[in-house]
C-alpha cells in the first residue's frame, strides 16, 4: 500500500529509493562565485547521516547550514530533499519556495511534491508533479506521484491511467506496485489488492513483516479477520506501532477524500481513530510515532465533524508544548471557527498564512474568522487581498496553453459572498455577476447567483438560474444542499425534503447541513408573539390606553398548515369615560409555495357585552415582484379607535393591497380599506408609498419613503371618535437599521424612524404631522428575540395638536 510518504511507514525501504534518486541525478548546479557556499564536507556528511537512516539528525545540521548559507543552491536542493526524509514537509515547501532554490532538479521537485501531498496540498503536488514529469519523461517515479495524488483526491479513472502502464512496463518496481495496491483498496477491490500484495512479498522478502500485515488488513475486508489476525506480527513493537500510525493515516486520508457515501467516510473515519487511538495509547510519549499519531487524528475528527473533540485534543497537546504539522492546525483553526471561537481561529490563521502566503485556503479562513469577530472592513481587505494575489491563470515554462486557476474563481466567489453575509445582497450579485461573465459554466458559481437571488426576494428567478447550475454538474454529484436550500426558501418544503435525503447520505451532519436543518426545525416548529403598549395623551381622541395582543402557532401540519390562537386586549382612559375592549380567537393558516391564506373566528369583549367575530386574509405571489393582499375583519378592533367603544360603536372592514417590489432596494404598494361603523359612517382610504434603499453599508441600511395618504368619510366629524369629511397627508418617512452588534445568531438591531408630512383636513389649513421613533430589537437566540419601542408624535385633530407618546415591549418566539 502507498503510505504517507514523510517518514511515518516503512521508512527504510522510501530512505533506499530516495538515496537511489538522489545518486542517480545528482545534477551538477550552478556555482556562482557571488555566492557564499556551504562547507562541502559538512553539508555532505550531514546528507550522509541522513541516507544512513537519520534524517531527523542530519536536519538540525543542514538547518543550521541553511542559517549561515541561506543562498547556496545546492545546500537548499539536499535540505529540501532530507526535510521531507524527514517528515518536515512545510520546511521542505518553504525552502522550495525560495528563489534561490533549483527549480529544475527533478529530485527536489518530487522531494517538494510529496511534502505537498503529505499536507494534503493536492492541487500544488500535481503541479509540481507534472512538472517533474516534463522535465524528465523518462522517469516513471513522477508520474507515479502524479497518480498517487489522484487517488487520495478520489479521482481514481484518472489515476488507473498513469498507473495500468506503469505496472506494464516497470511490473518489477516496488513501489509501482505498491501504487496498485493503494489504488485497489481505495476502489475497494481487495482482492486485487492482496494479488498485488502477494506479489510484493515475492518481489521483497526482506520487508515481509510490513507487507504482512497490509495483506492481512486486505483479507479481513473480504471477511477473512481470524486468518488475518495470525498473518501480522512483527517482532518490533515500534515497526509495529508504525505500521499501525501509518495505516491510520492512510485512512484518514480515505475518509478526508469520500465525497459520495457519509456512511462510508464515517466508517473509514472512525477506524482510522481506533488505530490512532491505539497507536497513541502505545507508544511513548512524545515521540515521533506518537505525535505523528496525534496530527492524523485531529484530521480524522475534523472528518467526522466532532470540532468540540479538535479543540479539546489540540488544547491538551498545546499545554502539554507539542508543535502540530500545519495541515492539523489549519483543521484546529476550521473546528474553532464552526465552535464559534473566531479570535481563537483567527490567531491560528494569521500565523499559518504567514508560514504558507501562497496558500489561498488559508487566508479565506482568515478572512472569515476577521468577519465573524466583527471586524468586517478588515475581512474584505482580506479575502480582496488573496483573490488578487491568486492568479487566473496558471502558466510554466514548459506549459504552452495557459491552464484556469481553480482557487482564484473559488476567492472571488468568496470575496462576493462575503458582501452578502453583511447584509449587502446587491454588492454580492454585481460581483458574481463579473465572474459568471467569465466562466458561464462554473456551477459554483451560478449556484451561489441562485441563493443571491433567493436572498434578495426572487425566489422563481433562483429556482431558474439553480436548476441552471445543475445542468453543468454530473448527475451523481446532484441534488446539493442548495438545491433544497432554495426550494425551501421558494416554500416548496415537501420538495426541499425530498432533495435532501440524497444529501444527507452523502454529506451527513456536516456544518452547513446542520445549520440547514437548525434553521429548518426552527421554521417549522412553535411560533409565537406576545407584545403589549402604553400611550399617553391629554388629547380628546387618544386618551391613556394600553394595548396587548398575543399570537400562538402549531407546528407545521402537512407542510403547509398552522392552527393558531389569537388574542388581543385594550383599555383606556379618556375625558369622555374609560372603556375597554378584548378579543379571544382561534383560527388556521396556509402557507405553501409562496401563497397563503389564513381565517379565525372569536368572540369580542365590550362593555356592552360579547360579540361573536371572525377575520380573513389572503396574499398571491404573482411572481417575484407582484404581490396581492386582501382581507377583512368582522369587528375591526386594530384599526378603529378605542375610544368608540364608549359609544358602543363598531365596525366592519376590509382592505386590499397590491405592492411591487424590484428587489430588497426598492418597492412601491398601494392599498385601499373600506370601513363599515355600526352609527351609518362609511370610511374610505387610500394609502400609497415607494420604499428606496438610500445606503447600504456592512450592518447600515438607510431607507427613504415617500407616501400618500387620503381619506373620506360618508358622514359628518361630529363622532365621538376622530371623523374628518376628508383629509390627507403627503410627506416622507426615513428608516435608518442599524445591526450594533452581532454574534452567529445572537444580535441587537436599532431602527431609528423620523415621519414628516404636511396634513389638510377638511375645514382646517394646512399643518404639519411629525413622528419619530426609536427601535431596539434583540435575538437572544434563534428562537427567541425582544422587541423595545419608543414612539412620540405629533398629529393635527381638527385643528389641535394631540401629542402622544408610546411605548411597546414585545417577545419573540420561533423564527426571527
Amino acid at each position: 500500500m502507498e503510505s504517507r510518504d514523510n517518514g511515518r511507514a516503512g521508512l527504510s525501504i522510501r530512505w533506499r529509493l530516495a538515496i537511489a534518486v538522489l545518486l542517480l541525478l545528482a545534477p551538477a548546479l550552478p556555482n556562482s562565485a557571488e555566492m557564499a557556499s556551504a562547507p562541502v564536507a559538512v553539508r555532505e556528511s550531514a546528507v550522509n547521516q541522513a541516507r544512513s537512516g537519520d534524517p531527523k539528525g542530519a536536519l538540525v545540521i543542514l538547518k543550521d547550514l541553511v542559517g549561515k548559507y541561506p543562498d547556496d543552491p545546492r545546500l537548499l536542493a539536499d535540505v529540501v530533499i532530507v526535510a521531507n526524509w524527514a517528515g518536515e514537509d512545510a520546511y521542505a515547501l518553504d525552502l522550495y519556495a525560495r528563489a534561490e532554490t533549483p527549480k529544475r532538479d527533478v529530485g527536489v521537485i518530487e522531494a517538494a511534491a510529496r511534502s505537498a501531498r503529505n499536507l494534503h496540498r493536492y492541487d500544488l503536488a500535481v503541479d509540481l508533479f507534472a512538472h517533474a514529469e516534463q522535465l524528465a519523461p523518462d522517469r516513471w517515479q513522477p508520474r507515479l506521484g502524479h497518480a498517487m495524488v489522484l487517488v487520495d483526491e478520489g479521482h481514481y479513472d484518472e489515476a488507473a491511467a498513469f498507473v495500468n502502464p506503469l505496472l506494464e512496463k516497470n511490473g518489477s518496481e516496488p513501489e509501482i506496485v505498491r501504487g496498485e495496491a493503494y489504488l485497489c483498496e481505495r476502489q475497494q477491490n481487495f482482492a486485487c489488492a492482496i494479488q498485488m500484495y502477494q506479489k510484493l512479498l515475492a518481489q521483497t522478502p526482506q520487508e515481509s513483516s510490513e507487507l504482512q500485515c497490509q495483506l492481512a488488513q486486505a483479507l479481513s475486508q473480504l471477511g477473512g479477520s481470524t486468518l488475518a489476525q495470525g498473518m501480522c506480527d512483527s517482532a518490533d513493537r515500534a515497526d509495529q506501532l508504525r505500521m499501525l500510525a501509518a495505516s491510520g493515516a492512510e485512512r484518514v486520508r480515505w475518509s478526508d477524500s469520500n465525497d459520495y457515501d457519509w456512511q462510508q467516510r464515517k466508517a473509514d473515519g472512525e477506524h482510522a481513530l481506533t488505530m490512532l487511538d491505539d497507536v497513541i495509547a502505545s507508544s511513548k510519549l512524545s515521540d515521533a510515532t506518537w505525535k505523528q499519531a496525534q496530527s492524523d487524528r485531529l484530521v480524522a475528527l475534523y472528518d467526522l465533524h466532532r470540532m468540540q473533540d479538535v479543540v479539546q485534543s489540540w488544547e491538551n497537546l498545546h499545554r502539554l508544548g507539542i508543535e502540530v504539522p500545519d495541515y492539523a492546525l489549519a483543521r484546529v483553526a476550521g473546528a474553532y471557527l464552526i465552535q464559534r471561537h473566531p479570535n481563537q481561529a483567527e490567531g491560528l490563521y494569521r500565523a499559518l498564512v504567514e508560514r504558507a502566503p501562497e496558500d489561498g485556503l488559508l487566508w479565506s479562513g482568515l478572512a472569515y474568522a476577521e468577519f465573524e469577530s466583527g471586524k468586517i472592513q478588515q475581512a474584505f481587505q482580506t479575502i480582496d487581498r488573496a483573490y488578487l494575489n491568486a492568479p487566473g491563470w496558471l502558466q510554466s515554462q514548459n506549459l504552452k496553453v495557459p491552464q484556469p486557476n481553480p482557487f482564484h474563481a473559488s476567492l472571488g466567489l468568496q470575496a462576493a459572498t462575503m458582501r452578502g453575509f453583511a447584509d449587502m445582497p446587491a454588492e454580492e450579485q454585481r460581483r458574481l455577476q463579473n465572474l459568471l461573465a467569465l466562466a458561464p459554466a462554473n456551477s459554483e458559481l451560478g449556484r451561489a447567483m441562485a441563493m443571491t437571488y433567493n436572498a434578495r426576494g426572487w425566489p422563481l428567478r433562483a429556482m431558474r438560474q439553480e436548476q441552471l447550475a445543475d445542468s453543468f454538474d454530473q448527475k451523481d454529484d446532484l441534488p446539493v444542499l442548495d438545491d433544497a436550500e432554495i426550494l425551501e426558501g421558494a416554500g416548496r418544503r415537501k420538495e426541499a425534503d425530498a432533495e435532501l435525503a440524497p444529501v444527507l447520505r452523502r454529506e451527513g451532519n456536516s456544518p452547513e447541513v446542520t445549520k440547514f436543518l437548525t434553521e429548518r426545525a426552527v421554521e417549522r416548529s412553535w411560533q409565537g408573539t406576545v407584545s403589549s403598549g402604553y400611550e399617553w395623551s391629554n388629547g380628546r381622541y387618544l386618551g391613556n390606553s394600553l394595548h396587548s395582543e398575543t399570537y400562538l402557532y402549531s407546528p407545521l401540519i402537512a407542510y403547509r398548515w398552522r392552527a393558531y390562537a389569537h388574542g388581543v386586549g385594550d383599555s383606556g382612559q379618556f375625558a369622555a369615560g374609560s372603556t375597554y375592549r378584548s378579543r379571544a380567537a382561534a383560527g388556521f393558516s396556509y402557507n405553501y409555495s409562496r401563497q397563503s391564506f389564513w381565517g379565525e373566528a372569536g368572540v369580542d369583549t365590550v362593555s356592552s357585552g360579547r360579540i361573536p367575530t371572525g377575520a380573513i386574509g389572503a396574499q398571491f405571489s404573482l411572481d417575484d415582484q407582484w404581490l396581492l393582499r386582501a382581507e377583512g375583519d368582522w369587528d375591526n378592533v386594530t384599526d378603529v379607535q378605542l375610544i368608540a367603544e364608549l359609544a358602543e360603536v363598531h365596525a366592519r372592514s376590509g382592505s386590499a393591497s397590491l405592492e411591487w417590489r424590484q428587489s430588497d432596494l426598492r418597492s412601491v404598494q398601494i392599498m385601499f380599506r373600506r370601513t363599515l361603523f355600526s352609527d351609518g359612517n362609511q370610511r374610505s382610504e387610500i394609502a400609497a408609498s415607494w420604499q428606496q434603499r438610500a445606503l447600504t453599508r456592512p450592518r447600515l441600511q438607510i431607507n427613504l419613503t415617500p407616501q400618500l395618504w387620503v381619506s373620506q368619510n360618508s358622514l359628518n366629524q361630529n363622532r365621538i371618535y376622530f371623523n374628518p369629511k376628508h383629509d390627507a397627508s403627503l410627506g416622507a418617512s426615513a428608516a435608518v437599521n442599524w445591526i450594533t452588534w452581532r454574534r452567529y445568531d445572537r444580535r441587537l438591531l436599532q431602527q431609528f424612524n423620523i415621519d414628516a408630512a404636511p396634513y389638510w383636513q377638511d375645514h382646517y389649513s394646512f399643518m404639519g404631522a411629525v413622528s419619530t421613533g426609536y427601535t431596539q430589537r434583540w435575538a437572544l437566540t434563534r428562537r427567541m428575540g425582544l422587541v423595545g419601542q419608543f414612539v412620540w408624535n405629533s398629529h393635527p385633530y381638527d385643528g389641535d395638536r394631540e401629542p402622544y407618546t408610546d411605548f411597546n415591549f414585545g417577545l419573540t418566539w420561533g423564527d426571527q
